[in-house]
């Protein structure tokens, strides 16, 4: 979020949840494409969506005073940037995706001008349900998981390109893309490298979605995904390299596995964010790790300096200092120590 500057700022920061509400509603009913079709009256769209009352009337005006809707004589239509950021951009299904995870994640936020300084989780201090890791919900869900997983094949795009743009893998074979997901940051990778072949691992339900992928895009002869449980299953192994990207996994124990999966010399690429000092989130990641910290306290990502003791631990030496990617993730690239 950009800073505020002007008064009308703080004024819409304090309005913000009902007009974050409002577009999320906007989105979640399919109002936007369905506007994009053709206008519509807030008659029609009341009767389309079955809004009791004046409230159909009363949103459509709401989400026109802030720039969402255009008013025409016809009816009803997106604004041009509604079009260009929303429309044009990501899929219905996976921005309808994105509304359910801002709401899940928040859900406690109401609260937090009268318990801010109260300990422990102000889930349970308001009796709310605590928040489960995306990660859970996916494991419950197969629909959860594959939703998640179209929409971050979406949502990463960039971000792969960047990464396949930076890396050098030439003499790499075989790559394992840790919590790779669908396996974007692989495809990437193998586009600019014919001879590479990538194994995802990911959990059971992410794999089965990312096949689904792999088979529409073409790669399901170059990629495969093994499903595994970071915490409690091994690792393949006999790779040259291991890329982990985005994944904000950062414990001892997982790199010792990793150490495990390579071949001697092999290379561990790791993509992520770090706290620039203690007490500080990545600067990319500030609303992330506040709302993280309405659940537990003490959360926090781990400094550079902290992760790099980590790598030397398990067996790794940094080959390259970190670079940065755009929103600021770090790239670190090391090998295994012989």
């Amino acid at each position: 979020m950009k800073k505020l500057t002007t008064s009308e700022d703080i004024n819409l920061v304090l309005h913000a949840p009902a007009v974050s509400a409002a577009l999320g509603a906007s989105i979640t009913t399919g109002l936007l494409w369905m506007l994009a079709k053709h206008p519509m009256t807030g008659n029609e769209v009341a009767e389309t969506l079955n809004i009791p009352g004046k409230r159909g009337h009363y949103w459509l005006q709401y989400l026109e005073s802030f720039g969402i809707l255009e008013s025409t004589p016809q009816g009803y239509i997106p604004s041009s940037l509604v079009r260009s950021t929303i429309l044009e951009t990501y899929n219905q299904e996976s921005w309808q995706h994105l509304v359910i995870d801002e709401q899940e994640k928040d859900a406690c936020v109401h609260g937090l001008p009268q318990l801010i300084g109260a300990p422990g989780s102000l889930w349970s201090i308001q009796g709310l349900d605590e928040p489960k890791n995306y990660v859970d919900r996916m494991r419950a869900s197969p629909e959860r998981a594959r939703e998640f997983t179209r929409m971050l094949y979406e949502v990463h795009q960039n971000l792969a390109n960047q990464v396949a743009e930076l890396l050098d893998l030439t003499g790499v074979e075989r790559m394992m893309d840790l919590g790779g997901n669908s396996g974007v940051i692989s495809m990437a990778l193998l586009r600019k490298y014919p001879a590479l072949k990538s194994t995802v691992v990911d959990i059971e339900n992410v794999c089965a979605a990312g096949r689904e992928i792999a088979v529409e895009q073409g790669f399901s002869d170059r990629i495969t995904y093994y499903p595994a449980e970071f915490a409690e299953d091994e690792f393949p192994s006999g790779f040259d390299l291991v890329i982990q990207c985005d994944v904000a996994v950062y414990n001892i124990e997982l790199l010792h596995k990793v150490f495990n999966s390579l071949k001697p010399g092999g290379r561990l690429i790791f993509v992520d964010h770090f706290s620039p000092a203690e007490n500080l989130a990545p600067p990319t990641r500030v609303e992330w790790t506040f709302l993280d910290s309405l659940h537990d306290p003490d959360f926090g990502f781990p400094t550079l300096k902290v992760f790099k003791s980590l790598l030397d631990q398990a067996g790794f030496e940094i080959q390259e200092e970190h670079q940065t990617l755009g929103k600021g993730m770090v790239v670190l690239q090391t090998r295994k120590r012989e």
